[in-house]
This record gives C-alpha cells, structure tokens and sequence, in this order.
C-alpha cells in the first residue's frame, strides 16, 4: 500500500485514504472486537460497499492512520459534519488493527487532526460521541483534553445490556493539553 504522510505527529502520521484498504478495512469491521465500538456492529458490510465508500462518500477530512515505523495501515480518523460557519465538527476515529490497540497511536492520531482541525480548519468546538463500556478510549479522549459534556443514558445496546451514549468535547482555548 502506499500513503503520504499530511499530518504527523510523535509515532503516526494521517494519509490521504488509499481504495486499495478496502479489503483489510472490510475484514476489520466484521471483526466485533473492533466494530462493537462503531455504529457498524449490526451491519454487514461488503467489499463492494467498502471500494465504493473509499472512492466516493468519505469525508474530505478522512485519513490513513499510518504507524511511522513501518508505514503500517493502523486504522482511519475523520472530521466530519464540518461546519464553517460554526467551526464545529465531530471526530471518529477506529484503530482497526487490534494488536496495536493501547500502544498511544490512537492519541497520536486524535491529537494530530485536533491540531490540524483548530489550525489550519479554525474550527472551535471538535465533538465525539463514545459508548460508556469503552473505558479505554474514553481515558485516551480525555488525555486528548475533551471533557464529557452530558449523555444519552442506557441508549446502547450490545450483548445483552444497555449502556450510555457519551458526548465529548474539546474547545479550542482547552487545547493546551494536545501538546503534552
């Protein structure tokens, strides 16, 4: 695979997407331990549908997440629902290679288009919604500096229980902690 490193940061750098990803993005996001966290846990997705959303309907602001060492394909973040006008938007963010989960690439990453989103976007306000169970990418957010902001209480449901939706956030003038 090729990438092109845009944004860079200690141990990732962010890549314009690549459409030859489909395949190994398609096999992660059947694998539940990845897409459980996602809004995909209950669908299928194709290869097909992949290419297609590679090459058409992702966002602008959709990059590679690529581990600096060796070029390696981590996972995708985006800045979505961009508003100008507002300087909003929302963060998504997977790390779709299990096996490099809780090694700090995911914060390397949020920190990276946090930056380049307050910098070179002017946006304000970066929002993220995160479900409770997820512990561990709530403490990265937060060590990211977004704060939780309210909750969509027992809105979840995965393996036979119920769990909140949280809303997070980061203003722009509460940045200081990206740069720790």
């Amino acid at each position: 695979m090729k990438y092109f490193p845009k944004l860079i940061w200690e141990k990732v750098y962010l890549s314009p997407l690549n459409p030859d990803d489909a395949e190994i993005l398609t096999k992660w996001w059947c694998d539940e331990r990845i897409s459980k966290n996602t809004t995909m846990i209950s669908q299928v997705p194709t290869l097909a549908w992949e290419k297609k959303w590679l090459e058409e309907e992702h966002s602008i602001y959709t990059f590679a997440i690529v581990k600096k060492e060796w070029d390696e394909l981590l996972g995708t973040i985006e800045l979505w629902e961009v508003n100008f006008i507002n300087q909003t938007a929302e963060l998504w963010i997977a790390i779709w290679n299990f096996e490099e989960h809780n090694k700090g690439y995911g914060t390397d990453a949020i920190k990276t288009i946090v930056e380049f989103g307050f910098n070179t976007l002017n946006l304000y306000n970066i929002c993220l919604w995160v479900k409770s169970f997820n512990e561990n990418w709530i403490a990265c957010y937060k060590k990211c500096g977004f704060k939780e902001a309210w909750a969509k209480h027992h809105s979840q449901y995965y393996n036979w229980e119920r769990y909140d939706l949280i809303f997070m956030e980061v203003l722009k003038p509460d940045r200081e902690k990206l740069r720790k």
